[in-house]
């Protein structure tokens, strides 16, 4: 005899499957912004844990007011990624992302990538563990190919930074957390569909940063359209 199931337990096995969705990232957020911490200078990460729940705020709003429209572009720039895969590879992004945004809204200087280096890092290790390969090895195999991400990162925030005339302001802290975001999700999801095609994003650096840049012109114009 099958059992029924009413529209109420449908609702309810509905909100339970969301609230352990939400459960799911908090503590992929939790782990992953305690990684990076660790990372950073130590009165850099006074500072933020000093603003943390008015820059989490900040940068959750920010996550919430660009997903919808990031997400056809994702979903476009990811064919071909297994479903799964991208749900598992999308928890290390959202953490990466939330965090930059965090650092980004934080009350400290900005100027440059230095600070979103460890961000970036770490999702990137995370990522290479998700699709089974070593990211120690990639990394170790040449220290300059580190240096090119890094230099990546910095030569574009400075760049957006220089049209950024309220930078230092709260409205710009704003900012600043969208930029940050916003390059964070442009590199991760670069490197989830360049190692899903089976490349190694250091072997081919030009396709890398060919890639990321007309990722990150996508999303860039996305935002300009949304205002």
């Amino acid at each position: 005899m099958k059992k029924k199931f009413s529209k109420n337990s449908f609702k309810k096995k509905k909100q339970d499957n969301e609230e352990e969705v939400v459960i799911e990232e908090t503590n992929e957020f939790s782990m992953f912004f305690n990684e990076v911490l660790k990372k950073l200078p130590q009165k850099t990460a006074t500072i933020i844990m000093g603003s943390f729940d008015k820059s989490k705020q900040q940068a959750e709003k920010i996550l919430s007011n660009s997903k919808e429209q990031y997400e056809k572009i994702f979903d476009e720039f990811l064919v071909g990624v297994d479903p799964e895969i991208r749900k598992k590879c999308y928890k290390t992004i959202h953490a990466a992302t939330l965090t930059a945004a965090i650092i980004g809204c934080s009350p400290i200087p900005f100027s440059d990538a230095f600070l979103l280096v460890p961000v970036q890092l770490t999702m990137m290790s995370r990522l290479h563990k998700t699709f089974g390969q070593s990211w120690s090895e990639n990394l170790g195999s040449a220290l300059s190919k580190e240096l090119v991400v890094v230099g990546l990162g910095r030569s574009v925030v400075g760049n957006l930074l220089k049209m950024v005339p309220t930078v230092g302001t709260v409205a710009g802290a704003a900012i600043n957390g969208a930029v940050a975001s916003t390059i964070t999700a442009a590199l991760g999801w670069v490197t989830v569909k360049l190692l899903n095609e089976g490349e190694d994003i250091f072997d081919d650096i030009t396709s890398f940063k060919g890639q990321f840049d007309i990722l990150l012109k996508t999303l860039q114009a996305s935002n300009k359209k949304s205002k």
